[in-house]
């Protein structure tokens, strides 16, 4: 007979997977969650409050971008009959939203306030990699209430879309540093460059977000050399796939413009370059630019940042010292260099400004008083920067109302009721006021939808070649009204001998018409 024994087994540990209920059950992830929406939600409404309003935001290039829309609108191609300044991908990625959201200027608006939040993220995302969920949270209010940045998500420059990828770019790039291991290390990897090159294409300043990511592509490849973690074969794979993703991304951009590509260099690089040569007197002022645009809090924080990360010997500040550098000096090589191009610098102020967050690398060496007493300090800083750039943004919206309401507004207004009575649809105007054009609905041959000084005055655009577009049967009417086409005194004495005045709006501003 055999007796059955019978052995308890073990109660075995059950293993229950992190789902995103338990995740959000921990205090600090929903405290991060929820401050991390409100950042958004403010940044969002402060982008579209007042994006309505009908003036150009930067006095001039609003009416050219709206010009160089509603031409692509009408089929004509950039570089062929478009004349147009910039790499191509700014307007490529503005045109979707001009199409889709009502081909108005506030729809092209609204297209930038989107591809400005980009910049949120990219923040977001390097405040995270270098000061955990502190640095995260502070990235993104500092850059959501950046008045600069602000002021350029609400007008049509390519200057935010070229500032949002880069910022996403270099955050990504940090990310990398953090987390360079296998596919997530490829995808980080590859997110960098690519939004890289969709910086450059978008402006050139862009650039200078190369010196950060090469800097910390050199650190995670000594880091390597001397951990064997990843192996420098690794890393070597993930470079050269993120490398190849962005060689495609250039292909793909550039390969409908092949035909034209003598033209577009001649665009985007030599029409600088002669600009550059022509207006070489005007940089002794870029200084002041500089000075003016740096005399801010921002700065101040940055500073101290600075130094707190060298004597805490914290290298990860290094790349964006060469970002900061780098920027600076292509903007004191600008030439002209107008204020609006001081956004360029903004990334890496925010960057730098963080560190002044402890980091949660520094325990050794450091007593608990330093850290408290670091950490009181650098939010004391941030929450004022932070005050003042909310007052900076109340004063901005109070001057765009006043604007708004200006007699210069509405002389504006009148103006393009007018042209809006006396042209016919198809019929284009010639101006130096493209932005009027604009808000009467019509619209400046494809050739002509800059003429700008910088382009008078470099032989980019000639008395042959504006007596030839006003000799075109679909133009009716030109319109002298900043001054710009005024210096052309052959074209001026053309169109006195072939047009007939129909208005004079004073101080040189009259509306010609077309002798029949």
């Amino acid at each position: 007979m055999h007796c059955m024994v019978t052995e308890t087994a073990s109660p075995k540990k059950i293993h229950v997977p992190v789902t995103a209920f338990r995740l959000f059950r921990s205090p600090l992830i929903l405290f991060v969650i929820l401050s991390t929406l409100i950042i958004l939600m403010v940044g969002i409404w402060l982008r579209w409050h007042l994006l309505e309003l009908p003036f150009d935001r930067d006095s001039y290039d609003e009416g050219v971008y709206w010009q160089s829309l509603r031409a692509m609108g009408s089929g004509h191609v950039l570089y062929q009959q478009i004349f147009y300044s910039q790499p191509p991908f700014f307007l490529l990625t503005i045109f979707p939203f001009y199409q889709w959201l009502g081909q108005n200027l506030i729809a092209a608006r609204e297209g930038i306030a989107l591809i400005s939040l980009l910049g949120l993220g990219g923040a977001f995302l390097l405040g995270k990699a270098v000061r955990n969920w502190p640095g995260a949270l502070f990235a993104l209010l500092l850059c959501a209430l950046a008045p600069l940045y602000l002021v350029e998500s609400q007008t049509l420059q390519a200057e935010a879309p070229s500032v949002a990828f880069s910022f996403l770019s270099v955050g990504s790039a940090y990310l990398w540093w953090n987390h360079p291991h296998g596919k997530r290390g490829i995808v980080v990897a590859s997110l960098a460059l690519f939004t890289l090159v969709l910086g450059i294409l978008c402006k050139l300043l862009a650039v200078s977000a190369v010196v950060p990511i090469v800097m910390i592509a050199l650190m995670q490849l000594w880091r390597s050399a001397q951990t064997h973690s990843p192996t420098l074969k690794q890393l070597g794979l993930t470079l050269l796939i993120a490398s190849c993703l962005c060689l495609f991304t250039c292909i793909v951009i550039l390969w409908p413009f092949r035909d034209s590509f003598p033209t577009l260099w001649r665009s985007v690089i030599t029409f600088h370059t002669d600009a550059r040569q022509l207006f070489t007197g005007s940089q002794s002022k870029n200084l002041t630019t500089i000075k003016q645009f740096l005399w801010t809090p921002l700065t101040f924080v940055a500073i101290f940042s600075c130094g707190v990360a060298f004597l805490k010997r914290d290298w990860q500040i290094l790349p964006l010292l060469g970002w900061f550098i780098a920027t600076l000096a292509m903007l004191w090589q600008q030439a002209p260099l107008f204020p609006h191009h001081m956004v360029a610098l903004l990334p890496s102020m925010i960057s730098l400004a963080i560190f002044s967050l402890p980091s949660p690398f520094w325990r050794e060496g450091s007593s608990n008083h330093q850290r408290k007493l670091l950490a009181i300090i650098s939010l004391c800083l941030l929450l004022l920067m932070t005050i003042y750039n909310l007052l900076a943004i109340q004063t901005y919206y109070h001057q765009e109302a006043a604007q708004a309401h200006s007699q210069k507004t509405a002389k504006d207004l009148k103006i393009a009721e007018d042209l809006r009575g006396l042209l016919q649809p198809g019929q284009l105007i010639i101006t130096d006021a493209q932005f009027i054009a604009g808000l009467a609905d019509q619209s400046t041959p494809a050739a002509l939808v800059d003429t700008s000084l910088v382009r008078i005055q470099t032989g980019y655009v000639s008395n042959e070649q504006l007596i030839h577009e006003a000799e075109q049967p679909q133009v009716r009417m030109v319109l002298f009204y900043t001054g710009r086409l005024s210096t052309e005194e052959g074209f001026v004495k053309w169109v006195d001998e072939h047009f007939q005045l129909t208005k004079d709006y004073g101080n040189g501003r009259m509306l010609w018409t077309k002798i029949a």
